[in-house]
């Protein structure tokens, strides 16, 4: 069984003394290594919590886990919050609760992770919780870390008996930030004249901090005459090394064109450019 007060106090005690060293946290890649990790407050061994003390207490009960409105996040170079909420019914009230994002498949100690900048509206026998996050690209994101993270999310009860943590509880998609441009010259353009359509694609490389143009892209080229309310698809182009796409097409009338970058699921963003008007006379 495990009694939450003694360890807190134990812990706390011998971390006065000098005795506990902070725990080293190695990741590949950027990291928050100093700040405290879930499974530091947390048994995160798969068990579903310490047994009842008492024939009253029992264990918090997690649930309703959204994170981000149950939407994928995209993410350029610069920070970007995202929140998770969560419901916890407590029948001895709430102690202390906890929430980390974290990526991977497996929950470690080396497991490259984003702490919470706070709890709120986590009080009573039964709470809506919120946690708040800062995505971080910098210290938190590598390309190869694009994809999937979960949510961790740990409760105790209010008498510090009782335990529920979940490592698995919710999930989000962190998506790489995708820009694209669309411009098509001359303009205004002779009718049955050639129009070139030029574009760029540019994606956040999160492993070094900017934004890079990639090479064999798909994107598509639309089209839509003036006065009408659909696209129509009119080629299919793949980028060039620097990024970028370019094209020719005959002008036969007013209209907009653009270029639409699908993304690549479940890592990269997707990305409609503005449109550009070509006037035809």
């Amino acid at each position: 069984m495990r009694t939450r007060a003694s360890i807190v106090a134990v812990t706390g005690a011998l971390a006065v003394a000098g005795l506990v060293a902070p725990t080293a946290v190695a990741v590949d890649g950027p990291g928050r290594d100093s700040a405290p990790r879930f499974a530091e407050k947390f048994d995160t061994s798969g068990k579903s919590g310490a047994t009842a003390r008492s024939a009253k207490a029992a264990a918090p009960v997690i649930s309703s886990v959204v994170v981000n409105g149950g939407k994928p996040i995209v993410v350029g170079v610069s920070n970007k919050p995202v929140r998770a909420t969560f419901k916890v019914t407590s029948p001895t009230g709430i102690g202390f609760s906890d929430a980390e994002l974290w990526h991977g498949t497996t929950y470690t100690e080396t497991t490259p992770f984003i702490p919470t900048d706070g709890i709120k509206n986590c009080t009573g026998t039964t709470a809506t919780c919120t946690a708040d996050f800062e995505i971080m690209p910098f210290l938190d994101l590598t390309n190869a870390r694009a994809g999937k993270w979960n949510l961790a999310v740990g409760v105790i009860d209010g008498e510090f008996l009782e335990e529920t943590a979940q490592v698995k509880a919710g999930s989000l998609t962190i998506l790489r930030e995708s820009r694209l441009t669309t411009n098509a010259t001359p303009e205004p353009v002779k009718k049955n004249k050639i129009l070139t359509v030029t574009g760029a694609l540019r994606i956040a490389n999160w492993s070094n901090q900017t934004f890079g143009g990639y090479g064999n892209h798909t994107v598509h080229l639309e089209y839509m005459k003036k006065g009408a309310k659909k696209y129509t698809r009119v080629k299919t182009l793949k980028t060039d090394k620097a990024g970028n796409v370019k094209t020719t097409i005959k002008a036969t009338a007013d209209g907009y064109w653009r270029y639409v970058y699908p993304g690549v699921s479940p890592v990269i963003a997707p990305k409609t450019s503005v449109a550009d008007f070509v006037d035809v006379r």
